[in-house]
This record gives C-alpha cells, sequence and structure tokens, in this order.
C-alpha cells in the first residue's frame, strides 16, 4: 500500500477517508484495516462516485460483473465488505452536475448499466467483449464523441 499511517495522528480519532470510487473493494477493505490497527475509533467513507455495479468496456480494468463490490450489494452490504462505520455515494445526478457537460455527453454505464453504444447479451461477461468480436475495426461499435471514453473503438 502507498500510504502510510501516522499512529500518533490516528490514534483516538474518528475518521472520514474520501476516495473517487470503489471497485473491488480491495484497497478501501485494506485503508480502512490499517487505520483501525493504527487506532481510528471509527472509519467512514465518502465516495465521489455511484457505486460501480457493471463492467466498462472503454478503458477501466476490471473484467465483470463478480469482480465489483457492488454487484448485488446493497449500501450496507457494502459497508459491511470494506469494514467501515458507515459508508456513502454520490449520485449519478450530483456526478453529471459536478461535470458540468449535459446528461446525453457524460458515460455513466459502470454506474447504471446504460451503455452508450448497444452491446451483445453476452458483453455483460467481461471487458474483454470489444476485443474479441471478430471482424475488422470497421464492424465494431462506434462511441460517440464526449462520452470521456478516450479508450474506446472508434472509426476512423
Amino acid at each position: 500500500m502507498k500510504l502510510n499511517p501516522l499512529r500518533d495522528v490516528i490514534r483516538g480519532k474518528r475518521l472520514v477517508v474520501v476516495d473517487d470510487s470503489i471497485v473491488r473493494g480491495n484497497t478501501q477493505r485494506a485503508l480502512v484495516r490499517m487505520l483501525r490497527e493504527s487506532g481510528a475509533l471509527e472509519v467512514h467513507v465518502r465516495i465521489a462516485s455511484p457505486p460501480v455495479r457493471w463492467p466498462c468496456f472503454y478503458g477501466i480494468d476490471f473484467a465483470s460483473r463478480a469482480e465489483l463490490v457492488a454487484n448485488g450489494a446493497d449500501l450496507d452490504g457494502i459497508r459491511r465488505a470494506i469494514g467501515a462505520d458507515s459508508l456513502g455515494y454520490a449520485s449519478v445526478d450530483a456526478l453529471v452536475a459536478a461535470s458540468e457537460q449535459p446528461r446525453n455527453r457524460v458515460c455513466a454505464a459502470c454506474f447504471d448499466g446504460e451503455y452508450p453504444v448497444p452491446l451483445p447479451d453476452e458483453a455483460l461477461i467481461g471487458k474483454h467483449m470489444l476485443e474479441n468480436l471478430g471482424g475488422t475495426s470497421r464492424d465494431l461499435p462506434v462511441v460517440p464523441a464526449g462520452y470521456g471514453a478516450e479508450d474506446a473503438v472508434r472509426r476512423p
């Protein structure tokens, strides 16, 4: 882990940890454990995005819904999984508002499952779906400009 706890600062304190997202939960789980072992009385986690519940085919590195800590779990289930005293997420609406972009220009597929391009049913099994379609690049889906998916497949 790239964080080193300052036990004299942490011991006896109620802490709030803010992060951009929770994907698998491994990092948050380790961080909460480290803070508790360093003497934190309480650890509250706040996340600046909605729960990641769907695979991303546009450059985020997770392969399937089964890997996602939020898959099939409610807020309290995720909180228990990471070991926090409380957990709060931003909503999709709050995330879109913070982007200062119209909703139709923001891809939130990993949060709400609404992908900007149609996907075959088998797509939800993993991130490599776009790589395994076969054929030529002319056969691949096009992601409209402005979705913030620079790693997505586009036609020349």
